[in-house]
């Protein structure tokens, strides 16, 4: 549906970008242990990534800090087609609190573009921020999201694609809304319901999966996700890591 047409060979792409901020994240949980545990937990805020789903959350990484996010996703368009690996890779990074640019590689597909945080729920009671983005098929994303009772968190993403097909340039839209709770200190789990549509109806998937958090500064994810109605995908599996270098 909405992921790109995948590349061929994007299994040792995958492996590069998945080996390296793990690497990452070994070195920085080394020299965080040298420092203290009790100093590190006091001066570490949450880490908050766009992966694993459809949906983007409402959060900036801060200013200075750097993000990558990787992902290796497993899929299968139809009956008629085989099984495809896709590669994918986001790079944030942080230019003020409130703003942030990104570089995102997704198979075959390049984007650049930012985030801006516009509402804060501890003022507004809603987190909302916009991503504007360059690409093939530019486009623009609002991303929405609040904290509700027992944990849970509620989360909903809408994306705007100018998308070139044959009969020329046609806006397509895409709707994704998402629950999450955490399960843990370190693990969370999710629920999420994505539908697009470009004139013929929806093509709607149902997805989720679980975050683990990899000391202060690391995160892995899994996610599974099945095709309900329309021209979605037919199934998907895929797995990710994330690694961020704060500003100090």
């Amino acid at each position: 549906m909405w992921r790109p047409r995948p590349i061929r060979r994007a299994e040792l792409a995958a492996v590069l970008v998945l080996a390296l901020p793990a690497t990452c994240a070994a070195q920085g949980a080394a020299q965080g242990a040298a420092q203290g545990a009790a100093q590190g937990a006091a001066a570490n805020p949450e880490l908050v990534t766009d992966r694993p789903g459809f949906g983007e959350s409402s959060a900036v990484v801060g200013r200075g800090t750097l993000q990558a996010e990787t992902g290796l996703t497993v899929v299968r368009a139809d009956h008629a087609h085989p099984r495809d690996t896709i590669a994918q890779v986001l790079l944030r990074g942080g230019i003020t609190s409130r703003a942030e640019l990104r570089l995102a590689v997704d198979g075959h597909d390049v984007e650049v573009g930012g985030k801006v945080k516009l509402l804060d729920a501890t003022r507004a009671g809603l987190d909302l921020a916009v991503i504007p983005y360059l690409s093939h098929d530019p486009g623009g994303k609002v991303a929405a999201g609040r904290g509700l009772p027992h944990g849970f968190g509620l989360s909903g993403t809408f994306n705007a694609t100018d998308a070139r097909g044959d009969g020329g340039r046609a806006w397509q839209r895409e709707v994704s809304l998402s629950l999450d709770h955490g399960l843990g200190a370190r693990v969370g789990a999710y629920g999420e319901v994505d539908g697009g549509f470009a004139g013929y109806g929806c093509a709607c998937s149902v997805d989720g999966g679980v975050t683990i958090g990899v000391g202060a500064h690391g995160q892995f994810d899994v996610e599974v996700g099945h095709r309900v109605h329309g021209e979605a995908q037919d199934w998907f599996a895929g797995v990710g890591f994330a690694v961020r270098r704060l500003h100090r």
